[in-house]
This record gives structure tokens, sequence and C-alpha cells, in this order.
């Protein structure tokens, strides 16, 4: 009873730390059909993943800007750097390419398991020459790339994550606001606390030991002359 009690403070706790959940970093694996937030490989494989913003338009960030206060209506710029922890040797980040308007080469810098740096310039932002979206961009694609999996035979759980977020005094999210559409003006969300990034995973299987293989194929035999017994 105590633990079915326990278990529903919890499961309660989750909805209200959802509920505030209104904006952030989000990673995201391919699982061959959609983008999802987790994926089994192996040995050898190559996962596709990308790197973005999202704020939930229901909820969206409030942004204050010389044009006034308004909600959140789209991506301005991230900077920052991005890892993956749980690394094994040969594994490795290839092919990582920015997909946002524009920003600086620093933001796609591989360096092990690190993208980006922790300096000013590592940022990607993007412009708008016209009016800013309506309604508004809640997702917004920064960069993509590929993780390689080594040969290492161990399993592993490999998470994408955010390494550095801003950079002294610049933020590491900043959005245009609904105040601004004609000057578009932009701003960090007022409520910092509120950042909740959403991580990617890959599920790296072991790789049985060939005399833990011989064993599986001889109980099977023996299984197979017991049934024939």
């Amino acid at each position: 009873m105590m633990k079915s009690m326990i278990s529903a403070v919890v499961g309660v706790a989750g909805l209200a730390a959802a509920s505030n959940a209104a904006w952030g970093l989000k990673f995201e694996v391919w699982n061959g059909s959609s983008w999802v937030s987790s994926v089994n490989a192996a040995q050898g494989d190559v996962v596709k993943f990308r790197f973005g913003s999202y704020f939930d338009a229901n909820s969206a960030p409030t942004i204050t800007t010389a044009d006034g206060t308004g909600t959140a209506q789209a991506l301005t710029r991230f900077t920052g750097s991005n890892q993956a922890t749980g690394f094994a040797a040969g594994d490795v980040f290839q092919n990582v390419v920015r997909t946002i308007s524009s920003g600086n080469p620093a933001l796609i810098q591989v360096a092990g398991a690190t993208i980006g740096t922790s300096a000013v310039t590592s940022f990607g932002s993007q412009l708008f020459l016209a009016g800013l979206p309506d309604p508004a961009e809640t997702y917004k694609e920064i960069y993509t790339g590929e993780v390689k999996i080594g040969a290492d035979v161990n399993a592993r759980l490999i998470t994408i994550k955010n390494k550095t977020f801003g950079s002294g005094a610049t933020a590491g999210l900043t959005f245009y606001n609904s105040a601004s559409p004609v000057n578009k003006q932009s701003a960090a969300p007022s409520g910092g606390s509120d950042r909740v990034d959403l991580n990617a995973t890959i599920n790296v299987l072991a790789v049985p030991a060939p005399g833990a293989l011989a064993l599986v194929g001889l109980g099977g035999l023996v299984a197979a002359r017991r049934r024939r017994a």
C-alpha cells in the first residue's frame, strides 16, 4: 500500500514537472522511420541524430524585449556546446552539419565526444527577412549528425545531451516574441528555471562471447535430442 502511495506521489510530481516543461533543447535519434528519443544499436552501426530547440505552444515562455512582453514566437539563437556521454573507444560523431540558416562555424566543431565550444562564437541563429512565423514555430532544427558505433563488444548507453548552455552574459537560447513581429526584437525566456532539455539515448547491445554462443548452441542440440528421445 505504501509503495502504491509513493508511486502515485511520484507520478503526480512527474506530471507537475511536465506541465512546466515549456522550452529547452531537444535531441532525437532516427529509428529508420521516425525521430524518437531512444534506439537500440550494435557494433558498426551508424545512428543518425538531430538537435534543435523547442517550446510548448500551450505554455510558451514569456519573452521581454524593447518592443514589449509577449510569448515566444520562434528561435533566434542557440549558444553553447553539446556532448555524448557513454562513448567507448571507437565511438565517434561524424557528418555533423548545421541546418539552421546561419551561425559561427564553431558551432559544429567536433572534438571527441563534444560538438561546439564554450565560446560566445559557438552559436547558430536563424534570420527572418519578412515577418515572424504565425502560428509560432515551436521546433527548430539546428544541426544533424551521426554516431558511428565502434567495435567495443560491451553493452553501453550513449546519451546525447547539452554540455554548455550559453557563454558568459550570452544566453543559451533566445527567441523572437509576439510583441516584436516587425522589429523582430529577441531575448531569453524570463523563467530560466523552466527549461527542460529532452535528451536522446542509444542503447548499444553487448556482443556475446564465442564461448557463450557455443553453450547456447550446445543447449539447443541437447534439447533437440531429448525431444527425439
